[in-house]
């Protein structure tokens, strides 16, 4: 069965959009992209470049959800835009695909999912590791007690993350440093695999700025309710990016580690973990696509049979809601 074609607005057209994607949407070979915005013409102009095809540009996005009729929306832009820029897009009917961290707060997460489920449509964030394979059969193996009841959750990402500038370092724009951008993708990690919730109270940091207004490297201390403890660093003046991300439990340990962006080892108790070929490796956006048309499907099956199993077929982010309760209280212990 030929897939159903959507049609697609892009908000934001920095490097990450055009980068990641623009690539990933033609990939699907079914999305047909019909409006973008930035704020930045040349930006937009490079987005249309790499499209190959000309699309209605807007300088300000709520001048193309007013003008646009989209079935999708795809969101990259500065992390404190996310809530404002998802909401509208869910009030508008449109599925959305947005950039890590979902929202800043804890109240603007669970408000977005809500709506999300409420309106029936699928809400997914862009975390990539939780579509590689490794990731997905580690959730797995916890879930199912492989290493027993957990313990603790240790972790660390680094990366030269300075040279990345722009809105990333302006703390009204990014809420905060490489702790809040790529240090969301460790705890993202953390909490998504192992279904963990952090005890606010517990969480302290420490924080390194260097000089700039945001931080550069983080340690955050923490206990879990069930009374596992952990600690998670995002390091952002290293060199290449390196990072791990090692969950113990009473029964064993599981370790995966990654540079370059890439997974270069799994082992479970010291041995590598051979992973089952059922498991699939995927990507956001195809994950999102698919749950899109699966949502699409189910609707049309309640009109002929009466009942409905939207959202059966996909997952709500409930784990942004524990990233960003985390990302909040380590930045309140600072302050």
């Amino acid at each position: 069965m030929a897939k159903k074609r959507l049609k697609a607005i892009l908000i934001g057209t920095g490097g990450n959009m055009r980068g990641a994607h623009i690539p990933r949407i033609q990939q699907d070979r079914s999305v047909d992209v019909v409006g973008l915005a930035d704020p930045i013409e040349e930006a937009a102009q490079k987005a249309v470049d790499r499209l190959g095809s000309q699309v209605m540009y807007f300088d300000n996005w709520r001048d193309m959800l007013a003008q646009v009729e989209s079935d999708v929306a795809l969101i990259s832009t500065p992390h404190s835009d996310h809530n404002a820029q998802a909401k509208a897009c869910l009030e508008s009917g449109m599925h959305v695909l947005i950039e890590k961290p979902m929202v800043l707060t804890t109240a603007h997460a669970n408000g977005l999912i809500a709506l999300a489920k409420k309106k029936k449509l699928c809400l997914h964030v862009a975390y990539q590791r939780h579509w590689m394979r490794e990731y997905v059969f580690a959730r797995e193996l916890i879930s199912t007690g492989k290493i027993g009841k957990i313990q603790s959750v240790v972790g660390y990402v680094v990366q030269n993350w300075l040279d990345l500038g722009g809105w990333r370092l302006d703390a009204k724009k990014s809420g905060g440093g490489m702790f809040m951008d790529t240090g969301s993708h460790l705890v993202a990690s953390a909490l998504w695999i192992t279904g963990l919730q952090p005890v606010p109270k517990s969480i302290s940091a420490t924080m390194d700025k260097q000089k700039r207004d945001v931080d550069v490297n983080t340690v955050v201390q923490m206990q879990f309710k069930g009374g596992a403890v952990g600690t998670l660093s995002a390091i952002g003046s290293g060199g290449e990016h390196d990072e791990q991300l090692v969950v113990v439990g009473d029964k064993g340990t599981l370790c995966i580690r990654l540079h370059g962006w890439r997974v270069v080892e799994m082992t479970l108790n010291g041995s590598t973990v051979s992973i089952p070929t059922r498991i699939k490796a995927s990507n956001p956006d195809a994950g999102f696509f698919a749950a899109v048309r699966t949502a699409g499907q189910a609707k049309a099956a309640k009109g002929r049979a009466g009942r409905s199993k939207a959202g059966s077929a996909f997952e709500y982010p409930t784990y942004a809601v524990e990233v960003a309760r985390l990302s909040t209280a380590a930045y309140r212990s600072i302050a």
